[in-house]
């Protein structure tokens, strides 16, 4: 029985197969029959030793901001049936795991827990963070729209609202009807992360679960931000500004994109793409602090696409709570280049439009 339960622990370190609810029990269970070794009062006596630097290192938020989770979350706290754990302990074990790439068990370990309670706090934190602070990912307007494009004509790409870009979150294989459908051109599995972000590298809109084998423009038709583009444009972009994105996405009234380069440009056009791309590339630079602040999102050992794509919209939550002027830039490449958007019918409304702007920058 024994030699059983080790290659169960084995495995269970390899995949990390926190999703399996009977796999749990039964690990939980063991753990219990065995006594295994616990990291006492590390909430207790340790985290309160941190200064105000290496606590925010750890948790990526400040302490306050932390109290504030708690004060949010803690009138639903109790949804976790027969949980002992105090809160504070439930959402800082939540953040660093989120935060390092620390084995499950490792992390049940620092905070006294089994991996099978860190399992469920983690999923119902997730959770809770989209349904009770989604409202920290916002569409810019009013005077954050100013302070947005103010930021965009400073980089030299006036009257822009937004830029947006994807990028893919690898994961394990997934569980679902079809799992090769999420294995992307580099093969390995991933699910899309599309983004939208301001000039100051605050997320604004996130789609986040489609198939890593999907184009960024199919991704993108998928958006909510797509559909309103559609349907009612202005409500989303005033007249005479629009979204940038890279030669990846479709050319719209409302979304500019680089002239396609045939090797007959203008000088004119390629100033142009030179000024679309340096603005745009506040997206990747989002995409890179919060792949740096979040580190899980590296490799998301998950099985479950409704809890992988919980998980990533939690980090994009907390990414723009923590998110600091001062924060170092690291673009991290998920090692899966775009391809351009193929050709289609010109949008004439659009195309003379970005002929407009390039006539102007």
């Amino acid at each position: 029985m024994a030699d059983h339960v080790a290659f169960a622990y084995l495995i269970a370190d390899e995949l990390e197969a926190i999703e399996n609810p009977l796999f749990l029990q039964y690990i939980e269970h063991d753990e219990q029959q065995r006594m295994v070794p616990k990291i006492a009062n590390f909430v207790e006596d340790v985290v309160p030793l941190y200064s105000l630097s290496e606590f925010r290192s750890h948790f990526r938020l400040s302490r306050e901001q932390v109290e504030d989770v708690i004060t949010t979350l803690g009138p639903v706290y109790m949804n976790l049936q027969q949980t002992k754990l105090p809160l504070t302990n439930s959402v800082l074990a939540c953040l660093w795991t989120l935060v390092n790439q620390e084995s499950y068990r490792g992390v049940a370990d620092r905070f006294n827990m089994s991996k099978s309670t860190l399992a469920k706090h983690l999923h119902e934190f997730c959770y809770n963070i989209n349904t009770y602070m989604a409202h920290h990912i916002s569409w810019p307007r009013g005077q954050r729209l100013e302070m947005s494009k103010l930021g965009f004509d400073t980089a030299g790409f006036p009257n822009t609202v937004c830029a947006v870009d994807g990028c893919h979150i690898p994961i394990m294989r997934p569980h679902c009807d079809n799992p090769l459908a999420y294995m992307n051109r580099k093969q390995f599995y991933s699910v899309n992360l599309t983004g939208f972000c301001d000039s100051q590298r605050r997320f604004c809109h996130i789609s986040v679960g489609h198939p890593g084998s999907w184009h960024d423009a199919r991704a993108f038709r998928f958006t909510e931000v797509c559909r309103v583009l559609e349907e009612d444009p202005h409500s989303l972009v005033p007249q005479g500004m629009h979204i940038i994105g890279d030669s990846a996405y479709p050319l719209l009234p409302q979304l500019m994109r680089p002239y396609r380069d045939n090797g007959h440009l203008s000088a004119r056009q390629r100033y142009f793409n030179r000024k679309l791309n340096a603005a745009r590339v506040v997206i990747e630079h989002a995409f890179g602090i919060l792949k740096s602040k979040f580190r899980r999102l590296h490799y998301l050992q998950m099985r479950s696409i409704s809890n992988i794509s919980s998980a990533v919209s939690a980090c994009c939550i907390l990414h723009n709570l923590c998110l600091e002027p001062s924060d170092q830039v690291v673009v991290v490449g998920d090692g899966v280049d775009d391809e351009p958007y193929p050709q289609q019918p010109h949008n004439t409304n659009a195309c003379h439009y970005r002929d407009q702007i390039c006539g102007q920058i």
